[in-house]
């Protein structure tokens, strides 16, 4: 009778736990991975084949027999990925808890969630945490002070948060602002390992053949600059601004590119970079004839470039030694929110409405839909196949290029601010201050479903899309999402 009295006691414990544990709602396994800042590292853990890293944004893992990074552990369900404090893990991979100030979780591995539990079990694990050894040594660019701390060629310094023994004969590091770093127990040469967004508000993504390069508002982030993804890889590389005087830590607007060159849109500016050397070989601004130096959309096209700005378009042809900038007098104080290259037109979309710029001619038309849902503010113009898409305040236009005609869904920016749209052959998502709203145009009869924080959204203030085949890549002000629309386990 004693222990069934303790097992209904430890079942009280866990219900009560569970029912007072702030938490998400249930979301659905695989909808949504979240890649952020992950440079704040609070603990580690290690398997045979695993390290984990508790950081301030989720967690993060690496395989250490393969000797690159696994996906991270974002976008569960049952637990405040932000808050974890601790964490460890078996031998095998089996079971992998994790502490928050509400308490104590174990991570099902099966359906991708967190539950809460009542204590710790016992695990059968060789890795002990060590005190950072008093001599190491660093990789090129760094110094060691001895005590746990890098220290950068511009004189940053890092802490160690969290050293790990793995028993296998390596030194796994946990820093404050650099991420991951992992060293031999006997030789203690550091390697580091990068991993995550510099920064983690994400304003533009540029999808550049394999890999994407993405960036965003600076806000409180040490790091700032380029995160260049490679997703299929699973690799990170960067590009620092601040550090030098070419390219200073400001926000980043947008981002374009072409075979040469990177086309940084900031409110200071044009900048353009190098790809080959990586840094910042020109910038354009006021100065060089630019209607505005707050650059918010940018077109290229050749030697030819289309600036967006905040007060009015510009256009540039950029030869090897010399800048020459136009300024249409149409779009004068304007704000210039896109720009959509069709055939032989540049379409704008425009504080003043939407356009279409034919070349050679220089010819400028205004586009207004028959049901006038066009009627201000137009955000973004999207082509799919003969299809071009308008969003607006107002609402989503479809304007089909062959036949000429319209149609027009009012309904999706109902209530919302919206920010950026994305198209496909079955649906088009609008970003908005609201989360995420995908009409599913292609039914027979279409309709709308709305997409937040409970649905596995790191945050409902998004600001850039971007179609991946199946996947749909949210940037927001927490970071870089990839969301799998179509999920095949979601009933729209």
């Amino acid at each position: 009778m004693r222990h069934i009295f303790l097992s209904f006691s430890v079942l009280v414990v866990i219900c009560f736990q569970y029912l007072t544990t702030p938490v998400k709602a249930e979301i659905l396994q695989d909808q949504v991975v979240t890649y952020a800042d992950f440079s704040h590292v609070r603990y580690i853990a290690s398997s045979l084949k695993y390290v984990y890293f508790a950081t301030t944004r989720g967690i993060i893992r690496y395989n250490k027999l393969q000797e690159q990074w696994d996906e991270p552990l974002t976008g569960t369900s049952g637990i405040d990925e932000d808050d974890i404090q601790r964490i460890w893990v078996d031998n095998f991979d089996n079971n992998l808890y994790a502490e928050t100030s509400a308490g104590l979780f174990e991570y099902d591995l099966l359906f991708g969630r967190w539950y809460p539990i009542s204590e710790l079990p016992e695990l059968n694990n060789a890795s002990k945490h060590v005190k950072p050894p008093e001599i190491m040594y660093p990789p090129p660019g760094f110094n060691y002070d001895g005590g746990g701390r890098l220290i950068d060629y511009w004189g940053r310094y890092y802490s160690f948060r969290d050293v790990l023994d793995d028993g296998a004969g390596q030194l796994w590091i946990g820093t404050w602002g650099y991420g991951a770093g992992k060293a031999g127990s006997a030789t203690d040469f550091i390697e580091l390992l990068p991993y995550g967004l510099l920064q983690d508000r994400v304003n533009t993504i540029f999808d550049d053949d394999t890999v994407l390069w993405v960036s965003g508002a600076v806000y409180g982030s040490y790091r700032t600059g380029l995160t260049i993804f490679n997703p299929e890889k699973e690799t990170f590389s960067y590009i620092e601004s601040g550090v030098g005087n070419s390219f200073p830590s400001v926000d980043v607007n947008c981002l374009t590119g072409d075979d040469k060159s990177i086309y940084i849109g900031t409110p200071y500016g044009l900048y353009i970079l190098d790809k080959k050397t990586k840094s910042v070989e020109q910038k354009i601004s006021r100065r060089h004839g630019l209607p505005d130096d707050n650059i918010i959309s940018l077109l290229v096209d050749g030697d030819s470039i289309f600036v967006g700005t905040a007060s009015g378009l510009g256009f540039l042809t950029i030869k090897a030694d010399s800048v020459r900038v136009l300024r249409p007098q149409q779009f004068s104080g304007a704000i210039i929110y896109d720009l959509e290259q069709v055939n032989s037109s540049v379409w704008i979309a425009s504080s003043a409405g939407a356009f279409r710029l034919k070349y050679g001619s220089g010819k400028l038309q205004r586009f207004q839909d028959p049901d006038l849902v066009l009627f201000g503010d137009v955000y973004d113009i999207e082509q799919y196949a003969e299809d071009l898409w308008f969003l607006s305040t107002g609402g989503l236009v479809r304007l089909n290029m062959a036949t000429g005609t319209s149609r027009q869904y009012r309904d999706v920016t109902r209530a919302i601010e919206p920010h950026a749209l994305a198209v496909n052959d079955t649906i088009a998502a609008v970003a908005s201050n609201k989360g995420l709203t995908i009409l599913f145009y292609g039914n027979k009869k279409p309709f709308t479903r709305d997409f937040t924080t409970d649905d596995g959204l790191p945050s409902n203030y998004l600001y850039t899309l971007l179609f991946d085949g199946d996947y749909l890549w949210i940037g927001s002000d927490r970071g870089l999402t990839r969301f799998l629309w179509n999920n095949p386990r979601r009933v729209d």
